[in-house]
């Protein structure tokens, strides 16, 4: 079954036309002038030039020689005489000179079916009593005649109104819809299987379905022709409901899908063609997968410090045991880092929740960024002298518009990553730079570095890098795509550069001027743009300020 598109004939957008000349041979063959039908319900439409008028949303008046304003007119004075039809089945003759020159003929039309409508034939003075209208046969046979193709319009009308808003069902419809015919040749094709697959209906129609589609099981494996859901629904007969598969599009890419197969049979006959119902199940599968990952991840990192929180309590407990102060004091401290590191990974899970549900708030104002950056820094020195991290910035940095407490948040989640991340004796540098109308904040590390597929999903949330680095050390993953959901909230960007084996800078920037605010709507990977924009790390040294420090790790996010 081909799906038949709109075409737009002359034929479809005149749909008044066979009425038209069925009523122009009556009048005609009656001898008359002009005639008007008056139909209760042809399914025809107020089309332009179709000669066909709706008048109060229910009665269809068609006109044959004469104007269709005129029409309606007399229609209307016909219907305020209220003069009943014979019920003999002879016409009623009205005279209106100011309408008509002669007589006005107005039989009613009916069959089995019922009542049809009514028509006024128009014609010279006494031409109602001529045989074709006064025979009470001839009459009859001219009658049921008109109403016969009244009746096929009405049919044929109502056929092109279902096709029409079947095209636009299956034209709008969000699943991909795909017709076959008997020997799996693809006959249609709708929009949503073309964005699907990026193939064109035309490049498409009469090939090979399955050459096309290249379907898939599951597991990745040729389904093979004899799994075929279209294939087994065609040759039983039977619908083959929501199997799970994978397609692959024009350029190779895999979409994981739910189909829904059914054969269209001719009455007691075999199959004439195939149906198959397309949806795309893409994003549900990664839904459940990302579900999967925040269970996993999040118990594993709860389980580990519940688990130091209790040891090291039921060993403070003991009865039998005597400990010193050294030894409370580092077994509390262990538990303080714990509980910290418990409240942080919890702290996280609700900000990345506040996100995705669009209730992260901004507090801005204008902010120094190189004095802010520099707190930040000292912060880090005083928990440890472990770590050597410089900052420079030109020395007539312009402020930002921004939240602080927002801000100094993304810069110490960078930091964090940096220090965690880097091995120990390798310097972490920051660096500011100024461009037209944004400022740039930038953390290189001495990392291993991040592999360019990698760079691509770091900034979503529960990713961390498969490295032996990010094994050591703990996280939930939800870092980057906190500082991210920050710094485009803010109308900035943030990105990262990298090369194995030498290290990594992530960069953000935020806006010189203040921006309107921009929804909180995350996101893909960030855009490759950003990475290749050539910022980087020397400008300004001329005139920058060098500011030393020490610093170790804390309990960071993690990437």
């Amino acid at each position: 079954m081909a799906i038949v598109w709109p075409t737009g004939t002359q034929e479809q957008v005149r749909s008044g036309e066979a009425l038209r000349r069925a009523l122009g041979a009556v009048v005609t063959l009656i001898g008359g002038g002009a005639g008007v039908l008056v139909l209760a319900d042809s399914g025809s439409t107020n089309e332009p030039g179709s000669g066909v008028a709706k008048r109060d949303g229910e009665l269809t008046v068609l006109a044959f020689g004469l104007r269709l304003d005129a029409a309606l007119s007399l229609v209307d004075r016909l219907a305020a005489d209220a003069v009943p039809l014979p019920m003999d089945g002879r016409p009623r003759v009205s005279v209106l000179p100011e309408y008509w020159g002669g007589e006005i003929a107005t039989l009613a039309l009916a069959d089995a079916e019922g009542a049809i409508g009514e028509v006024h034939l128009l014609g010279p003075a006494s031409f109602s009593g001529l045989r074709q209208l006064a025979d009470a046969r001839r009459r009859q046979a001219l009658l049921t005649e008109l109403a016969t193709v009244i009746r096929l319009h009405q049919e044929r009308t109502r056929l092109q109104q279902e096709n029409r808003q079947l095209n636009s069902i299956l034209h709008f419809s969000g699943d991909g819809i795909i017709t076959v015919d008997s020997t799996l040749r693809i006959t249609g094709f709708n929009q949503a299987r073309e964005t699907m697959t990026a193939w064109h209906p035309h490049e498409v129609t009469g090939r090979f379905y399955y050459d096309v589609l290249r379907p898939h099981d599951p597991q990745g494996k040729p389904l093979g022709l004899d799994r075929d859901p279209l294939l087994l629904a065609i040759s039983s007969g039977r619908t083959v409901l929501n199997r799970e598969l994978i397609l692959l599009t024009r350029d190779g890419q895999h979409v994981n899908v739910s189909v829904t197969a059914a054969a269209i049979r001719a009455p007691q006959g075999p199959p004439i063609s195939g149906v198959l119902n397309v949806r795309d199940i893409t994003r549900t599968r990664e839904a459940e997968a990302l579900r999967t990952t925040f269970v996993s991840v999040v118990s594993h990192e709860l389980q580990t410090p519940i688990a130091i929180i209790k040891g090291y309590a039921s060993t403070l407990a003991r009865e039998d045991a005597r400990w010193d102060p050294q030894t409370l004091r580092e077994r509390l401290h262990a538990i303080e880092e714990e509980a910290d590191r418990l409240n942080h990974l919890v702290g996280n899970v609700l900000y990345a929740s506040r996100i995705q549900a669009g209730g992260l708030t901004m507090e801005r104002g204008e902010l120094d960024l190189s004095e802010m950056t520099r707190s930040v820094v000292r912060r880090f020195h005083a928990r440890s002298p472990d770590r050597k991290i410089s900052v420079r910035f030109p020395s007539e940095t312009p402020l930002v518009y921004a939240d602080r407490g927002r801000i100094e948040e993304v810069l110490l989640n960078l930091l964090d990553n940096a220090v965690k991340y880097s091995p120990r004796g390798k310097d972490i540098r920051v660096r500011g730079q100024v461009a037209d109308d944004e400022v740039i904040v930038s953390v290189t590390d001495a990392g291993q570095g991040i592999p360019l597929r990698e760079q691509e999903r770091i900034f979503e949330r529960f990713q961390q890098l498969d490295n032996s680095a990010s094994r050591r050390t703990a996280g939930a993953g939800l870092g980057l795509y906190i500082c991210r959901a920050i710094v485009e909230a803010h109308g900035g960007r943030i990105w990262v550069r990298s090369e194995l084996g030498v290290g990594s800078t992530f960069y953000f920037s935020l806006p010189r001027t203040q921006k309107p605010e921009f929804p909180v709507v995350l996101f893909g990977a960030p855009h490759a743009e950003y990475a290749d924009a050539g910022i980087g790390v020397d400008s300004h040294t001329d005139t920058d300020t060098d500011t030393d420090v020490i610093q170790e790790p804390g309990h960071g996010t993690g990437i």
